[in-house]
């Protein structure tokens, strides 16, 4: 009997494990489009601001801007990025805009690293340095985060949904689909 319970929990452990938690949406991120911001691109020089990203959903015809937060020590950050990777076309067919967000680590130690790691499981999708994490901030999330963290918004860049943890069954088909 015993036996029987120990692996029920284990299962039941282990389904939770492989899905995202929705979280209830910062009262920064309610209504109104996304509070302004800037993360500095990969190459050190560039940046991308708030407005940025409406002018890029635009040009596109995008549906959907998914921020994706993420760190090199992520696991699950890797996991997803390999599924964002495989499903790029899919992505961009349904009108999704990825951009990938390094927070708490510092450009010039860890910009190598990062943009090894994107290359190797993300491949084309653009990626930026937070280091302070100052964006997640300006969205509410004053407290310790979970990583990946992902912030799914419309065209118009009002939050629909904020996304954390391991990537669940329903990855990528959730970004696109209704909240």
């Amino acid at each position: 009997m015993r036996i029987v319970f120990f692996t029920a929990m284990f299962l039941l452990t282990f389904s939770f494990a492989e899905q995202f938690e929705r979280l209830a949406l910062p009262k920064e991120l309610q209504g109104n489009i996304i509070p302004n911001f800037f993360v500095l691109a990969g190459n050190n020089k560039d940046e991308l601001y708030r407005d940025d990203l409406k002018i890029n959903a635009k040009k596109a015809g995008a549906k959907r801007v998914v921020l994706s937060f993420f760190a090199t020590y992520c696991v699950s950050c890797r996991e997803g990025f390999t599924v964002l990777k495989k499903n790029a076309s899919e992505l961009e067919k349904q009108g999704v805009q990825v951009y990938l967000i390094n927070v708490g680590e510092d450009i010039h130690v860890y910009g190598n690293k990062v943009s090894e790691m994107v290359k190797k499981h993300a491949g084309n999708f653009p990626f930026y340095f937070d280091p302070y994490g100052n964006s997640l901030d300006n969205f509410g999330f004053k407290e310790e985060i979970v990583l990946p963290l992902t912030l799914v918004l419309d065209s118009d860049l009002r939050a629909l949904g904020i996304l954390v943890g391991s990537a669940g069954k329903d990855f990528p088909q959730v970004l696109w689909e209704e909240f």
